[in-house]
């Protein structure tokens, strides 16, 4: 048998010299050094974990630090244990808790962005985990969901935030919409979902659930009908609820028609839908098909496979300006995911839901603002 030439030796050597003395640090990019060594200086030099998953008990969401100084803040993810609305499935209120553990186990807080570079949410605004708005106790949902709209009234409007949420329930959506609506006007809205959730209180006379966060919104002013587009209806509750998207509206998409039309057709329909106003992203985990999201309210099989939702997303930013504002990732029940795939889908999306969200309030501010950590308990690796 014929064996290959050898490596020349001063190739060899090279690479000797890299194994023995070159860091990972050594050769990267200057944004990122810069990133890696403010992470390791925090708590007076004990850094913070970014690549094991030990030791992170203390971080919030994707390893934000938890505060509630929403002053010093600029986006604000809030978790909402919402669930009385839920039609079927069960454990929504334990969503916000699982996606948050979820969120940490990556390696890193640094990922390439769409546009080249690198996304790095935590150097272009200050994102604070404001853990979960404590509604137990609160048995009527009128009461519940009223407690958790004063809350982002003043997390929005009186503190200047933007907030990332989990749900819950898609009632969950409600209380962001409204409060992102009073302080820029009139929402678009870039909506995945099986159902078009345009309940109206004629249908259904109480005033909140999660068949009319967007509805009572349009009432109110909050959100522009005219500027939503959803994508992934399909199933047998479609029939029921369609004739509200055409009264109101609302530009929709079945989950076939997202195969047929083809992803960036579908991102150029929603740049031109949503145009320059500010936009709100709501997510509901049952737009996915059943076998990239079987853990959610309402599973409906023959919907959108997750790597479409992110290239959708992808263009978006890649050949769009939209003005994000805020965004949520709704319906995940975690007790129906034992092997917590379903779940990184989830955190998955949500991570790339906050760079685009960072990105967008960067240029709102005109400046990168950097997120502190307090706390640092140590790093063992990068």
């Amino acid at each position: 048998m014929k064996k290959y030439p050898p490596i020349p030796e001063e190739r060899l050597a090279r690479y000797r010299d890299l194994w023995e003395n070159s860091m990972s640090i050594d050769g990267i990019d200057k944004e990122v050094m810069d990133h890696l060594i403010r992470m390791s200086e925090m708590g007076g030099g004990a850094g913070i974990e970014v690549v094991g998953n030990l030791n992170k008990e203390y971080l919030g969401a994707f390893m934000a630090p938890f505060s509630r100084d929403t002053k010093n803040a600029d986006i604000v993810v809030i978790g909402q244990p919402l669930e009385k609305a839920a039609p079927m499935n069960s454990s929504h209120k334990y969503g916000p808790k699982a996606l948050r553990d979820l969120s940490k186990n990556a390696m890193g807080t640094i990922e390439p962005g769409p546009n080249g570079g690198w996304d790095i949410p935590f150097d272009n605004a200050r994102i604070v985990d404001y853990g979960n708005i404590d509604t137990y106790g609160q048995f009527d949902m009128r009461d519940e969901v009223q407690k958790i709209v004063d809350e982002y009234d003043r997390i929005v409007n009186e503190d200047e935030c933007v907030t990332f949420t989990w749900g819950g329930d898609h009632t969950t959506s409600y209380a962001p919409i409204a409060a992102l609506g009073k302080r820029f006007g009139p929402l678009a809205l870039i909506h995945f979902d099986a159902h078009y959730d345009l309940v109206t209180f004629a249908d259904f006379e109480y005033p909140y659930h999660s068949g009319n966060q967007f509805t009572r919104n349009f009432a109110e002013g909050n959100l522009d009908p005219e500027k939503m587009i959803t994508m992934g209806i399909r199933g047998r509750m479609t029939a029921l609820v369609g004739g509200h998207a055409k009264n109101f509206g609302v530009e929709t998409y079945t989950a076939d028609d997202v195969f047929d039309i083809g992803t960036e057709e579908i991102a150029k329909r929603i740049l031109k839908r949503v145009g320059d106003a500010p936009t709100y992203f709501s997510f509901d985990l049952d737009a996915l098909d059943a076998t990239d999201n079987a853990s959610n309210s309402a599973i409906e099989p023959f919907g959108l496979k997750s790597r479409q939702v992110w290239d959708i997303i992808r263009y978006l930013r890649k050949h769009g300006d939209i003005n994000l504002v805020g965004a949520d990732v709704v319906e995940y029940t975690p007790q129906h995911d034992l092997s917590k795939r379903d779940g990184y889908i989830a955190a998955g999306l949500s991570w790339k839901l906050l760079c685009w969200l960072a990105d967008c309030e960067a240029k709102r501010n005109g400046e990168k603002r950097l997120t502190q950590w307090p706390q640092a308990f140590g790093k063992a690796s990068l």
